[in-house]
């Protein structure tokens, strides 16, 4: 199981609704977001955790707020058809750790090929 590196959300608004996720400018996404290691490795634990629980397979986003003053996380909800744009997040976590999306989506395609006779 593999989690990308965080997207951190900056929204100019005080509630990211439809015109901040959608009006270029209104936003700013940072990655990976700003964490120090500990929590990095915290929001990691988190995530694998969830998408053991939730039984999920493939590429999927978690939404989540990490609050900044206290260390809390707090689940949004899951996203199992996440964007597949270049400039969707899953594309930019990707490009973040340093690989090619066509690779990246070549070998998540290779591994559940690999694992799905194995169920």
């Amino acid at each position: 199981m593999t989690v990308l590196p965080a997207t951190e959300i900056v929204s100019s608004k005080e509630f990211f609704d439809y015109e901040a996720k959608y009006v270029p400018g209104v936003c700013e996404e940072i990655t990976p977001g700003r964490m120090n290691e500990e929590e990095v490795a915290r929001v990691e634990r988190i995530a694998k955790k969830v998408y053991a629980v939730l039984d999920c397979k493939g590429a999927v986003r978690i939404d989540y707020f990490l609050q900044q003053d206290t260390g809390d996380f707090y689940f949004i909800e899951i996203n199992t058809v996440p964007g597949q744009t270049e400039t969707s997040l899953i594309s930019q976590q990707v490009r973040a750790m340093g690989m090619e999306v066509k690779e990246f989506y070549t070998q998540l395609i290779d591994e559940m090929l690999a694992t799905a006779g194995k169920e």
